[in-house]
């Protein structure tokens, strides 16, 4: 069915409803609307951009950055641990959610606050076997590599490049197909524009023990990798939730979806043993307020880490401490409700390389940008891909700190009684749990620790700008398992405020470590050949930061704080963790203490995993359609 009316909704009489036209929102929405005689409601508090360029077109880097019609441009509370400054937190805004507007940041510091410019990144990527193992491990059977596995294809179409034995070898892009979806809604495919600057990379991380690894779908992800981005390979469109999961089953009359409508608080009602049922909901619309009741099975939220634990706070489940503080009557009392928060921390670097060699800087002269565009209209050219098509993994092992006493010390650290004081002891028993299988993998050399994604080109920050004619790589070294946990909660009772988001980024110093190990690789990169061969300067960080002299930690060190940033993969705050380890659902999504009330986004999953986290979103929306099917 069509776009509906507040007043529509109100009177169909609804199986299911989603709180949330995200990835996965959408994904749960259309495969439970395969049944004829379940209807689905489905509220989206942002609109519906079909024919977006700036979604749609891949090369059209940045434009959705805190654009009001795409973004909520969220901020963190000050980073103490990161110059104290405020850090923006993007997240979608519209059907499709984050799915629209997936991106990649590069960071500069401002003296107000630290500045993000997002670019556009579809990377459609998968963690390790062992990482996905270890939510069984945590307590959620049926959550496990194998499992996952099939859903993570079920949500997908690969489409395996033409790039010839000597290519696919070079830019380490060789996928083996049977470990891909091939058909699947949402499509993904090898970058049809290659670089010479990207393969010399690929050549100096193996110079310094960094092997390419051709096919990193199959749970071990360790080594450099060309990537599947998420766009279509026929239309040079993103695909994504939207696009893909919803538009060609818009005209299913028992999928119903709700635009711009904020759902401000869920309607519980005694259940069965001493449980709340979820009813209904309460929500906003240009300002008048109405209700939405009667629906007979589930309501599931979907709003994402960010919105979905300050919207299970308004309607009385969390923390009663935290409720009673805002005059909000505490229903059931679950204090893991917006804790455990973690993101992948990074910082970037940018050289100047030889201007012989290619890069997306050429976008920036008026004239190549016509021709450009006009390649797009045959699905080809620059445009038609992401400029940042390569990424590379590293062990603890690569980064040379496996066995470093001074890292292990601030790892053991942070388990002491002392940092964990303060928490709630269900919340201290999940994260020592969760730090016990962190720890496990820090000596295991087939499991990330770390990562550096490559784009070919100057990123468009404010500063330093780029200088016409010039060529450059923008490198982004990010950690992978942080053990800085942070927190999301309401700042008040208005339920149209921002969150206060809290990542805490260095919480806990051993993730500094890692990443200053991290963003020396990535130093080392650049003066490895034969990609150190044509570096011509240091832009981000400068050459006189660093000279190799007494001061060159600290000046890193800084470097990192001013610069910091995440690269919006949040998780954690509405866990899939047994009650008794600060749990928020259980392993059926269900919220603990309700009958019907469940979560579908990745606030779920109570570990930061080392990969991007939109192929995750879509397989948990498949995973959880399934469920909810009794499949």
């Amino acid at each position: 069915m069509p776009i509906i009316s507040i007043e529509q909704l109100q009177a169909a009489p609804l199986d299911y409803l989603i709180i949330g036209g995200g990835t996965s929102g959408l994904t749960l929405a259309a495969r439970l609307t395969e049944d004829k005689n379940v209807t689905v409601g489905v509220i989206e508090a942002g609109g519906y951009h079909p024919d977006s360029t700036e979604i749609n077109i891949p090369g059209y880097l940045g434009r959705t950055l805190a654009h009001p019609t795409y973004d909520w441009t969220f901020f963190s509370v000050p980073q103490k641990h990161a110059a104290n400054a405020p850090i923006i937190q993007p997240r979608g805004k519209g059907l499709g959610g984050s799915s629209a507007v997936r991106n990649f940041i590069a960071v500069v510091y401002d003296t107000l606050f630290n500045y993000f410019s997002q670019n556009n990144f579809f990377g459609m990527f998968r963690p390790a076997a062992d990482e996905v193992d270890a939510l069984e491990k945590l307590g959620n059977p049926g959550w496990n590599w194998a499992s996952v596995l099939e859903y993570f294809k079920k949500s997908e179409t690969a489409t395996r490049s033409d790039y010839s034995p000597e290519n696919a070898a070079k830019y380490g892009a060789d996928p083996v197909l049977e470990f891909h979806g091939t058909s699947g809604p949402i499509k993904k495919t090898l970058p049809s524009v290659l670089t010479e600057a990207h393969a010399l990379l690929f050549d100096s991380a193996e110079a310094l023990g960094l092997p390419r690894n051709g096919e990193m779908a199959n749970g071990s992800n360790v080594g450099s990798m060309t990537g599947f981005q998420s766009i279509d390979p026929k239309t040079a469109k993103r695909s994504y939730a939207a696009s893909d999961y919803y538009a060609p089953n818009a005209k299913r009359p028992n999928f119903l979806v709700l635009l711009n409508a904020h759902v401000t608080k869920i309607l519980l009602e005694p259940g069965s043993a001493g449980s709340q049922r979820a009813f209904g909901v309460d929500l906003t619309a240009n300002g008048d307020k109405f209700t939405v009741k009667g629906v007979k099975k589930d309501i599931i939220v979907s709003a994402g880490s960010f919105q979905t634990p300050p919207l299970l706070e308004l309607s009385g489940i969390g923390n009663k401490n935290i409720l009673q503080s805002h005059g909000i009557e505490s229903v059931i009392d679950l204090p893991g409700v917006g804790e455990n928060l973690q993101d992948h921390v990074c910082v970037r670097s940018i050289v100047e390389i030889d201007p012989s060699y290619e890069t997306v800087d050429i976008l920036r002269d008026p004239e190549v940008m016509t021709k450009q565009l006009e390649l797009y209209q045959e699905q080809k050219g620059h445009l038609a891909n992401v400029a940042a098509p390569g990424y590379m993994f590293l062990s603890s092992g690569h980064l040379g700190i496996k066995d470093k006493q001074q890292v292990w010390n601030k790892i053991n650290d942070g388990f002491s009684s002392e940092k964990t004081a303060h928490l709630e002891p269900t919340l201290r028993n999940g994260l020592q749990k969760q730090y016990e299988i962190q720890k496990s993998w820090w000596k295991e050399e087939h499991l990330s620790q770390a990562e550096i994604l490559i784009y070919i080109g100057h990123q468009p920050v404010p500063t330093p700008l780029p200088v016409p004619g010039k060529r450059y790589t923008t490198m982004v070294s990010a950690v992978m398992h942080p053990l800085s946990r942070g927190t999301v909660h309401i700042g008040s009772s208005d339920p149209l405020a921002a969150p206060l988001i809290d990542p805490n980024y260095f919480g806990n110093d051993a993730d500094m470590e890692v990443l200053m190990e991290t963003l020396n690789f990535t130093i080392k990169l650049t003066q490895t050949p034969p990609f150190g061969n044509i570096v011509r300067s240091y832009v981000i960080p400068g050459g006189e930061a660093l000279a190799p002299d007494a001061g060159l930690k600290d000046r890193m060190r800084e470097h990192i704080k001013q610069g910091c940033g995440p690269v919006f993969h949040p998780v954690g705050t509405a866990s899939m963790l047994p009650r008794e380890d600060g749990g928020v659902v259980d392993s059926s999504l269900k919220v603990y203490g309700t009958d019907n009330l469940r979560v579908v986004d990745v606030s779920i999953l109570p570990l930061e995993l080392a990969a991007h986290t939109q192929a995750f979103a879509y397989a948990i929306g498949e995973k959880a359609a399934d469920i909810l099917k009794g499949n």
